[in-house]
């Protein structure tokens, strides 16, 4: 009987900060969508139109959060690709950022929102297909990188529209791991 009170309790006390801070951090909350691009070797016209045209190379799509405070706020980016070769085999890519600092130039309220990034990021592909018996293979690839960023973004009505290039001064594989490096610039 106790355990039920101990759980009650804590469901009510967990309910009551959630309905109390909801109006607190409701305007600095945000969800995103993304769809981005690697240009590792420098984007050309050709290579942006390329990345919503062709499907040799998509767009990676994901989702990302971000918590403003002030004009400070913190979150992260997850974007991945599923990719069919026409052999038959699957293979997953993504990259993500999942953890960054930013300043925000303005306050939020402003239609023009330019911002600054800074955090560490996670690159990989792996093949979907039956592992082999002897453990990890040449069928997984990851990258670590840390990042710098800067975007502007348009809020239009509670709806923000942004775009950021990212820089990232070296990747690397995970340190003392057999895992090979995502290979970068490549095309699908």
């Amino acid at each position: 009987m106790r355990f039920m009170a101990s759980a009650t309790t804590a469901a009510a006390f967990t309910l009551a900060i959630a309905l109390v801070s909801t109006p607190t951090f409701a305007n600095s909350v945000h969800l995103t969508g993304n769809l981005q691009a690697d240009y590792m070797k420098g984007p050309t016209a050709q290579q942006i139109i390329d990345t919503f045209t062709s499907p040799d190379q998509p767009p990676f799509a994901g989702v990302g959060w971000e918590v403003i405070i002030g004009k400070v706020g913190f979150g992260g980016e997850y974007d991945a690709d599923f990719t069919r070769t026409p052999q038959g085999t699957w293979w997953l890519d993504w990259i993500t950022q999942p953890l960054f600092l930013s300043y925000h130039f303005f306050r939020t309220s402003y239609f023009f929102d330019p911002f600054i990034q800074a955090g560490v990021g996670c690159a990989g592909r792996v093949y979907l297909q039956q592992w082999p018996e002897s453990g990890i293979s040449s069928d997984l690839f990851i990258s670590i990188y840390p990042f710098v960023a800067a975007g502007l973004g348009l809020d239009l009505s509670g709806f923000l529209l942004s775009t950021k290039v990212s820089y990232a001064p070296f990747m690397s594989a995970p340190p003392a791991s057999p895992i090979t490096a995502y290979p970068w610039g490549t095309s699908k």
